[in-house]
């Protein structure tokens, strides 16, 4: 039950921010971090985290995976305490 609990927090979350397309992801984290990551690599950050950190996203329609540019901030912050 808490996994539905965590999800549904997520889901509030994501799309009450500024909410963002994988394209949109991208060219984010390039602005960012001067890198551009493949959708691929979102994805998996998304479904599968780094160093028990995941990025926040949620699925809207058949395929359509969205994120948030709060979220990616929450993400990058993650990453960086656990250095």
């Amino acid at each position: 039950m808490k996994k539905s609990i965590d999800t549904e927090a997520v889901v509030s979350r994501v799309l009450s921010e500024d909410i963002l397309s994988l394209s949109q992801a991208q060219k984010e984290l390039q602005a960012i971090t001067g890198q551009r990551p493949d959708k691929a690599t979102i994805i998996r950050w998304i479904r599968k985290g780094v160093g028990g950190n995941k990025l926040e996203g949620v699925r809207l329609g058949g395929r359509s995976i969205f994120t948030s540019a709060q979220a990616i901030n929450r993400f990058i912050q993650q990453r960086t305490a656990t250095l």
